[in-house]
């Protein structure tokens, strides 16, 4: 089950990568001036934030199926915690795998927050 559960979080980290990549390029696109270019990002990259919300629901339902207390473990790993010690590779790289998550995550949050103030001014999403 944990090797699903990888699987799940590689294809998720996958996409908040690609999400990354978009976002940087909307950030480019927005010092060109280009408005097009940032409509047509923004629009992919809402797909790519879609099929990274279906690894998480599948992630969620494969944890679901745990006992409760491995279910416990296993989401604290998948957020890159480590205070169940893991004890397979498989639970190491599941914490490894939720850190980078958390770190690419950061960065992209950092950018958008920059992007998004930089497109609404006061009415950013951020500034809520």
């Amino acid at each position: 089950m944990l090797i699903e559960i990888l699987k799940e979080m590689q294809n998720k980290y996958q996409c908040i990568v690609e999400i990354e990549r978009m976002t940087q390029e909307i950030g480019e696109s927005l010092s060109r001036n280009d408005r097009t270019s940032v409509q047509l990002l923004l629009g992919m990259r809402q797909e790519v934030m879609d099929k990274a919300d279906i690894h998480e629901r599948n992630m969620n339902c494969l944890i679901s199926a745990l006992p409760p207390v491995e279910a416990a473990q296993v989401r604290d790993w998948s957020k890159g915690n480590d205070d169940y010690k893991p004890a397979s590779p498989v639970a190491e790289r599941l914490v490894e795998r939720g850190r980078n998550f958390q770190f690419v995550r950061k960065r992209v949050i950092e950018m958008d927050r920059h992007i998004s103030t930089r497109l609404a001014g006061k009415d950013s999403y951020y500034n809520r």
